[in-house]
């Protein structure tokens, strides 16, 4: 089985609905920060961390204002977190840091043991504090059996669960991630081209705009009045820029699921390592890249994404094999192939997903790009 997420916007229309949306999720933050304390003095004396079947019994009963059942989600969320943050520990990355931070408010989980919709309204309850109903749009349809919702400041997160339909495969066709070039896709025959300078212009405007506003948040008192005042010029770029970022991407991944449809994909590996070896300018765009979630997004609109090591494949020549660094047009001086260098990453990540290896003697496709619209503008073509 697997699942579908639906969401919708939603905010208490009433100061009791307020009260009670407050009082949920500041009460759904006690088990998370309860357990932050416990974690970070337990690896303080060296004592052995319980597993989740101990904390959940621990905490029964602890937590009257939300359900068990919620009670469990978040308790297990944060061994799930810790869980990881170890395995990245002992693998030498230090960098992994563990959950430190007492939230005064959380996302509150509901299960499908205590989500029910009815007349058009979802009851959620409270454990013994009663009902939370919440009216759903009309757009809003479930496709299969309600597993659990998510609430969150401003936002509703359905869960449900759908049946797996076999997706027939027709063909393979690697893809190239980039930060100009948001996408490259070939199947052999033609390679499309999907433009990323919108986002990668809207990247650069919120790390600018940011770096300002938080250089000027330094002369304040955190709490304080004019402190206050600048945080919500801070919350409204970061949801302005996320939803900027989320709408390109949806349309990449959508002209590229419409060129080549019912397709595997063979996608390279991000290599963020990369940032670390070159200036700070070049840096930061290839830091910021949102290549994970394109690697979602196109999993999920085709018949699936195989992750391969893209390691010198955009310097190394299809034709004859060999290794040299071009601009953004690619011209071998051996062989006097000439195409876009996305397209040639795209080329030999294909052939990556084939063999294994970087074999010459592949042909270099015909670029063409799919139409990509962006942020409700007029439609742009573009080979990268």
């Amino acid at each position: 089985m697997s699942y579908r997420t639906r969401d919708f916007v939603w905010r208490p229309c009433t100061t009791t609905d307020w009260a009670t949306f407050t009082a949920d999720r500041r009460e759904a933050a006690r088990p998370w920060g309860d357990l932050v304390v416990h974690h970070r003095r337990l690896r303080r004396l060296g004592w052995r961390w319980p597993g989740e079947a101990r904390w959940q019994c621990w905490a029964k009963g602890r937590y009257p204002g939300i359900s068990a059942q919620c009670a469990r989600q978040i308790i297990g969320e944060l061994c799930e977190a810790v869980d990881s943050r170890r395995h990245l520990r002992k693998n030498c990355q230090t960098a992994a840091r563990y959950a430190w931070h007492r939230p005064h408010y959380h996302d509150v989980v509901y299960p499908n043991q205590d989500a029910r919709i009815r007349d058009g309204r979802l009851l959620l309850r409270r454990g013994t504090s009663g009902t939370l109903r919440i009216r759903l749009p009309d757009a809003i349809a479930l496709p299969r059996r309600l597993m659990e919702v998510r609430l969150s400041f401003g936002m509703v997160r359905l869960i449900c669960e759908v049946t797996d339909v076999p997706r027939p495969q027709q063909t393979v066709i690697g893809v190239d991630l980039g930060v100009n070039t948001l996408i490259a896709a070939t199947d052999g025959a033609k390679v499309f081209l999907v433009n990323g300078r919108a986002v990668k212009a809207v990247i650069q405007w919120r790390s600018k705009t940011l770096a300002r506003l938080q250089q000027a948040q330094p002369g304040t008192t955190k709490g304080s009045r004019h402190w206050k005042r600048r945080q919500p010029r801070t919350s409204q770029l970061l949801g302005k820029t996320k939803r900027q970022v989320r709408n390109g991407t949806h349309r990449a991944t959508h002209a590229i699921a419409e060129a080549v449809a019912s397709a595997t994909c063979e996608i390279g590996k991000p290599c963020h390592d990369t940032a670390q070896r070159t200036t700070r300018v070049h840096a930061q765009p290839v830091s910021t890249a949102c290549t994970r979630t394109l690697i979602e997004r196109v999993d999920y609109k085709t018949a699936g994404a195989l992750v391969v090591n893209e390691s010198y494949a955009s310097q190394t020549r299809p034709v004859c094999g060999e290794r040299s660094k071009r601009w953004r047009i690619y011209h071998c001086p051996h062989c006097g192939a000439t195409s876009p260098r996305d397209a040639v990453g795209a080329v030999k990540i294909l052939a990556l997903g084939h063999h294994g290896a970087l074999l010459p003697g592949r042909p270099l496709a015909s670029p063409t790009a799919p139409t990509a619209q962006w942020f409700g503008r007029t439609p742009r073509t573009s080979l990268g």
